[in-house]
């Protein structure tokens, strides 16, 4: 599974560097640092795989292990307190549900969304209508499957924090500022980028390579490689 991300990660990134190049007339140089910790319970090797990262340079950490974003945000939190900072860069992009709440709002960039809510809605209502068949449906951008965050998902989830007790409704205006200036601060070109690569990926013209397995991923690493 997890070589799903690596790929779409992969391409995406190539994606970016030609868009720049063709934004702003300059070649792009972001590269990518990558491990795999094997495994979904310990935090703390996460946290020490993005110390190394940073220590290289990194300005944007990808976790797609589940709970071990919780080590990655400490170890952004605890860089960027280092330089005497609170926001980022260096940040992180959340993974699964909209994670842009956590870090006090402006060290979560983005989170990649996974709608399993809608997934398993559809599934259910499509019962209730007696339109249910059996087999694979894939659900992507452009039916309600995944999404990049937006500013109604953070409210969304920030009051998922407020239940769980994770923040307070006092910090609601705070947070929300300061995701409103972090988001502010990266060029609005990128943005348009990114809303400009979901609308390609929804209508197929841009195909996103899907790997499973440790053999033919490598032949994604060689045709997107770090």
């Amino acid at each position: 599974m997890l070589y799903k991300f690596e790929a779409g990660y992969r391409f995406g990134l190539h994606w970016g560097n030609a868009k720049t190049a063709e934004v702003t007339g300059k070649a792009a140089d972001v590269g990518l640092l990558w491990t795999y910790t094997g495994t979904f319970s310990d935090i703390a090797k996460g946290k020490m795989a993005t110390q190394a990262m940073l220590a290289q340079g990194a300005g944007l950490i990808y976790n797609v292990a589940g709970p071990l974003g919780i080590g990655d945000l400490e170890a952004i939190t605890e860089h960027l307190e280092a330089k005497g900072k609170t926001a980022g860069p260096p940040f992180m992009i959340g993974v699964d549900a909209n994670q842009d709440y956590l870090g006090d709002g402006h060290r979560v960039l983005a989170s990649m969304m996974k709608r399993v809510d809608y997934g398993v809605y559809s599934v259910i209502e499509s019962v209730a209508n007696g339109t249910f068949k059996s087999g694979v449906r894939i659900l992507g951008p452009g039916n309600g499957g995944i999404a990049i965050s937006r500013q109604q998902d953070l409210g969304d989830f920030i009051d998922f924090g407020i239940k769980g007790g994770a923040i307070s409704e006092n910090d609601r205006s705070q947070i929300t500022a300061n995701w409103r200036a972090m988001r502010a601060a990266v060029p609005a070109w990128i943005w348009e980028a990114v809303e400009e690569l979901e609308g390609k990926i929804s209508s197929g013209e841009a195909k996103v390579p899907c790997d499973w397995c440790a053999d033919s991923i490598k032949a994604i690493r060689a045709q997107y490689p770090d």
